[in-house]
């Protein structure tokens, strides 16, 4: 199953996905605490939280019910609708659910925003008492490995969200059906039944298309977070038959009495550009020392970065 998402993602990655992107020239913002802030700095690496671990729990459920939407307004017969539906539920939880009994492997999620000295981030994600890193997309970008990756903004309009589950099912048929269009004609008709074996071949790739929008579609509630998302996939073990799979070690944090595990992604400095164009100091009582000694510690690590304080005025 994991040698299937790696062959469905990597052939289909730059075609059936399209998620808006930043474009080169402009800045995306991360906000984080003093010891991450510090390996990213120095280190070059990003500490990557799993998925199914992140502050928002529901977000996949979110997505799966849109996704149910659009199906059942493009399947009209009930029966072939429960088929496909049943097919796709069972698959979509296995990505998403323990995969103690296959390959050790999973989703791993980069965030970032372009949203530039929030409230709403510095409360979120730091207590008004971190730093928030502004980065040059196209020097990250090109700095950071290839592999199995993905990254775009996160969508929140409902409406955007219908459009690419409807067009990608669309365009997955019109493949499958190699221009006959039996498939199709057959999935969406009224009176015609289907069954799950002519459905197997399709819904290997439309699940890992489903299960990777997941990662891209929130509520509409979240909008302001305007997050921009990196996507990565990791093996953790040896894949039988495969030479390219790159292993990627698990390691695991500590939050609220609970091990989160993450991997470690490390990017270059492309062309010897520091992709870091400047660090805010969160809009807290002490900012102002916050600001000189991060200036202080940079200089002594000989690292050009300009450090500022938040224009934010929250004093307490």
């Amino acid at each position: 199953m994991e040698q299937l998402m790696t062959d469905v993602f990597m052939k289909n990655r730059k075609a059936w996905l399209p998620i808006p992107k930043c474009r080169f020239g402009e800045r995306i913002y991360h906000y984080t605490d003093l010891k991450a802030l510090k390996g990213i700095v120095m280190d070059h690496s990003f500490w990557v939280t799993k998925s199914d671990f992140l502050n928002d729990k529901y977000e996949f459920y979110y997505a799966f019910k849109i996704i149910r939407k659009v199906c059942g307004k493009m399947i009209p017969n009930i029966q072939n609708r429960k088929i496909f539906m049943h097919m796709l539920k069972e698959r979509l939880e296995f990505f998403h659910g323990s995969m103690a009994d296959q390959i050790l492997s999973g989703w791993y999620i980069l965030s970032f925003s372009r949203a530039k000295d929030s409230l709403l981030l510095w409360t979120e994600f730091s207590q008004s008492q971190g730093y928030c890193l502004e980065f040059d997309y196209k020097r990250l970008s090109k700095g950071i490995p290839d592999g199995i990756r993905l990254d775009g903004y996160v969508i929140y309009d409902k409406k955007k969200q219908y459009e690419l589950v409807e067009n990608t099912l669309s365009r997955i048929l019109e493949e499958h059906d190699g221009g006959k269009k039996k498939l199709k004609e057959k999935l969406l008709s009224e009176e015609k039944l289907i069954s799950g074996r002519e459905l197997d071949g399709l819904m290997k790739e439309f699940s890992v298309c489903c299960f990777v929008y997941s990662m891209f579609f929130k509520k509409d509630c979240f909008r302001d977070e305007q997050e921009y998302r990196f996507i990565f996939w990791a093996f953790h073990e040896p894949v039988a038959g495969s030479k390219d799979a790159q292993v990627i070690p698990m390691h695991f944090r500590e939050k609220d009495q609970a091990l989160l595990p993450y991997i470690v992604i490390n990017y270059k400095e492309a062309q010897g550009n520091n992709p870091i164009c400047s660090i805010t100091a969160g809009p807290k009582n002490d900012s102002d020392l916050a600001v000189k000694g991060m200036q202080y510690f940079l200089r002594n690590e000989k690292i050009v970065i300009p450090v500022r304080e938040s224009k934010i005025p929250l004093r307490y």
